[in-house]
């Protein structure tokens, strides 16, 4: 049976800007500075549970668990905004060969072999997803982010997968 992982209180924020790996610095730490497009690490932000995914160049996505507001300082040349638009499924690591199954990547990525704390982009049914392998709160996950227009369609995929 198809079911995913409950994330409490867990928000999206992308930034990014000249200043975005500075800022992402600020945020969790020096090892920011060491991730690759498409890498992730697990910090804290306030003492908040949160993920740091460095999309490309100075671009950053941060998931957190809690009621959280982030706003860069006045003087970094960044912008700063929660990703209301974008859903995120959260699936038990146990799903990766489905996806493997039913998503789509373009080289140089690929689902096989996706390491923890790495993303990929993909496409289901035509429809783009980022799939992140990665362990808040200390549990292995794949989680699916899309447009929340789109989730609906991706979780019915899901959910067939599962089926068939």
């Amino acid at each position: 049976m198809f079911a995913t992982i409950d994330l409490p209180n867990y928000q999206l924020w992308d930034f990014a800007g000249v200043d975005g790996l500075q800022f992402a610095k600020i945020l969790v730490g020096d090892a920011a500075g060491k991730l690759a497009p498409f890498q992730s690490l697990e910090a804290t932000v306030a003492d908040y549970p949160c993920s740091l995914l460095w999309l490309c160049e100075n671009n950053f996505r941060l998931g957190i668990q809690g009621n959280f507001a982030i706003q860069a300082p006045a003087k970094m040349r960044v912008w700063v905004k929660r990703c209301e638009t974008i859903k995120a499924i959260a699936l038990p690591h146990s799903f990766k060969l489905k996806l493997r199954q039913i998503a789509t990547t373009k080289p140089p990525h690929r689902l096989q072999g996706l390491t923890l704390n790495c993303a990929v982009p993909a496409r289901i049914n035509s429809i783009s997803v980022l799939i992140w392998h990665h362990s808040p709160l200390g549990k292995a996950i794949l989680e699916l982010h899309t447009a929340a227009r789109d989730a609906p369609v991706i979780r019915a995929k899901l959910v067939n997968s599962e089926k068939g």
